[in-house]
């Protein structure tokens, strides 16, 4: 990012309602495929941190996650993670922080993540099956009453971003925020992923869903690193952190 487009998005963040104090949480660790538009999200992230106050703390060492270390954060954001990354103990202690009150948010890659941990894919909503190639497709912003989604003047938002499909529907268990109309892009493009079954009809992309006393926001944007310099993006992320720590 340039010295001048960082400037410009912290004046464009400045301009939003403050919100409270939060401490964060960044996590990037991978085990298997690495996005590479990770650099861009932690620096979007940091940026956005210094424009909201609040403080953050990244990492890729999953030893961090304790009972007690935990404690010192509000949100946790796991930033294009991908595969089995916690092990038991760290496992054990996100469960436990969430589900007393913690605040997770998954950008992009959260439904690739600890595919084989039945709580966290529950948590998280789905497990990822397939993908096109990176192209245009037309979102559908169907709750504008949630600070992920509530900054946008149009029920539609087209950018260019990695479609994922998933496992399973997940919209009877969570609140859908975002969806996708697949007639927008070739979802049967499944060069990548012989067999996958990519068309899912009604296709959400981004939800929240309360854990316990917790509340996970899945958004399955991100994969571009263009769309960390895209202010809607940003504040799409800004809301759904917020949301997360429960202080909205």
């Amino acid at each position: 990012m340039t010295r001048l487009y960082l400037l410009f998005l912290i004046l464009v963040l400045m301009g939003c309602e403050r919100t409270e104090t939060l401490d964060l949480l960044v996590f990037s660790k991978t085990n298997g495929y690495r996005h590479e538009a990770i650099p861009a999200g932690l620096e979007a992230l940091n940026t956005l941190a210094k424009a909201e106050g609040w403080t953050i703390e990244a990492t890729e060492d999953s030893t961090v996650f304790t009972d007690e270390n935990l404690k010192r954060f509000d949100v946790i954001i796991f930033l294009q993670t991908a595969g089995d990354i916690l092990g038991e103990e760290g496992q054990k202690a996100l469960r436990d922080w969430v589900e007393g009150g913690g605040g997770l948010v998954t950008i992009h890659a959260g439904t690739v993540t600890e595919n084989n941990w039945p709580w966290f894919v529950d948590a998280v909503g789905g497990i990822f099956v397939g993908h096109p190639p990176v192209q245009q497709g037309k979102l559908i912003i169907e709750n504008f009453d949630h600070p992920a989604t509530s900054f946008f003047s149009d029920s539609v938002w087209i950018i260019e971003d990695e479609w994922y499909s998933f496992d399973r529907n997940p919209r009877k268990d969570v609140n859908v925020l975002i969806s996708i109309d697949e007639s927008s892009y070739e979802v049967d493009d499944n060069r990548w992923f012989e067999g996958a079954q990519q068309r899912m009809g009604d296709h959400p992309l981004v939800w929240s869903k309360s854990v316990g006393e917790g509340r996970v926001f899945q958004s399955a944007l991100g994969h571009v690193p263009e769309l960390y310099r895209d202010s809607l993006f940003v504040q799409h992320l800004r809301g759904g952190i917020y949301w997360a720590s429960g202080k909205e």
